[in-house]
């Protein structure tokens, strides 16, 4: 952990030098923004290293469900799905490299590149699974920071992003897609905390950007068919987008039953978001996600979980900062669906109520049309007790890919 830390800490004192060195650059029609934004500093760790912090943040927020019994919070499932999910990024970035389909690099420079990123996200991963000793919710073993197959999905559809985000940000949203699917079905199955996958994600992204850095200075314009971040941005387009999001979920509302207290504890958000914007500042939106929360009960996180469904529209606005940097906020309603959840000696859950959003953004553009949010949500939406009309507030934290059109 120490280490992690230490490592954040020194990408951070590279940013900002290479951010003090862009601002000195004298003046032609640039922002001193944009400069920033076009050094290497700033394109090797804009995405990874506020995932690493923001799941450093949050690695002691889930201390509630560490404390209780391994047999009462988690079961151990089977063989998972995304064992094998994990790795559909770098299938599709193999199979259009196999079918001639051109792509940044040559296939020299693509292997070059590729294999400094393994070695860093692989390694650094392992030595922090080792050196941490991180029981896992389901307390099979002591291996749970960082999350391994979300650093190695996320290090693939980065690969993917680097060598064909530029023939289509769709290419690049599939990868990021997959790469969320991957870190949330960890969470489901009981094998990571929400903090293990945010510093896993973010220890994919930062070592493939890292790793094509390195190969970059090797081979300089060498195999190099198409340059990523090679044109300027246009900072008054508008920002319609379509995203995949992942968050943290934080209940605020507790609950007083008869046989005693009701709370869920934290939890994690996955899903789809996207808004049409009819100029750079005004647009309609909506989103759609699906929670996990544990729930505890008088003071014990009970054996099942209960699982939620929201869907939301609404008013998003924007404001463009800078031409890779926008900052954004949304007001929205919907509604919540709330899955079934047995407790000791009574149920909750189980049916459907309204609910309503308000939120902030900041999105940042690593190409024209593709890039990442970090976003804050406060909801608010009816209870999920028969019986009890008080309302059930939350906050999620979290971060996306996202394309723009």
């Amino acid at each position: 952990m120490k280490f992690l830390v230490r490592m954040s800490i020194l990408c951070l004192a590279i940013l900002c030098c290479g951010t003090a060195a862009a601002v000195q650059v004298p003046g032609d029609s640039i922002s001193c923004f944009d400069r920033v934004s076009r050094t290497p500093a700033f394109r090797i760790t804009h995405a990874g290293v506020p995932m690493i912090i923001g799941g450093l943040a949050i690695y002691g927020a889930n201390g509630n469900l560490k404390d209780a019994a391994s047999d009462v919070h988690a079961r151990h499932y089977g063989t998972q799905y995304e064992d094998y999910l994990q790795y559909a990024p770098g299938v599709a970035l193999l199979a259009l490299k196999l079918g001639g389909v051109d792509g940044r690099s040559s296939w020299t420079r693509m292997i070059v590149s590729d294999a400094f990123s393994a070695v860093l996200a692989i390694g650094v991963s392992e030595s922090l699974k080792r050196t941490v000793g991180e029981m896992r919710p389901d307390g099979e073993d002591d291996r749970a920071f960082p999350s391994g197959h979300t650093a190695v999905s996320y290090m693939l559809a980065t690969m993917l992003h680097k060598e064909y985000g530029d023939r289509s940000p769709w290419i690049s949203l599939g990868g990021y897609a997959v790469a969320t699917a991957t870190a949330a079905s960890r969470m489901v199955h009981n094998r990571h905390w929400m903090g293990d996958i945010v510093v896993g994600a973010g220890i994919g992204v930062l070592a493939t950007e890292m790793g094509y850095y390195f190969a970059d200075l090797i081979f300089k314009e060498r195999g190099l068919n198409d340059l990523l971040y090679g044109d300027p941005l246009d900072r008054w387009r508008d920002p319609s987008f379509i995203s995949t999001d992942l968050a943290m979920s934080i209940p605020l509302t507790r609950y007083h039953l008869p046989g005693g207290d009701v709370k869920p504890a934290i939890g994690a958000n996955a899903g789809l978001q996207g808004a049409y914007f009819f100029n750079p500042y005004f647009g309609i939106g909506g989103s759609a996600a699906m929670a996990v929360m544990p729930i505890e009960y008088n003071g014990t996180l009970a054996r099942e979980t209960m699982n939620a469904a929201r869907t939301l529209a609404g008013a998003y606005f924007s404001y463009p900062v800078w031409a890779q940097l926008r900052l954004g906020a949304k007001l929205s309603c919907g509604y919540t669906y709330y899955g079934s959840c047995k407790l000791s000696d009574t149920a909750i859950g189980g049916r459907s109520a309204a609910c309503g959003e308000a939120g902030v953004s900041v999105s940042m553009l690593a190409a024209e049309r593709f890039g990442f949010r970090l976003f804050c949500d406060y909801g608010i939406g009816g209870s999920y007790v028969d019986g009890l009309s008080r309302v059930a507030q939350y906050v999620s934290v979290g971060g996306s890919a996202a394309i723009y059109f």
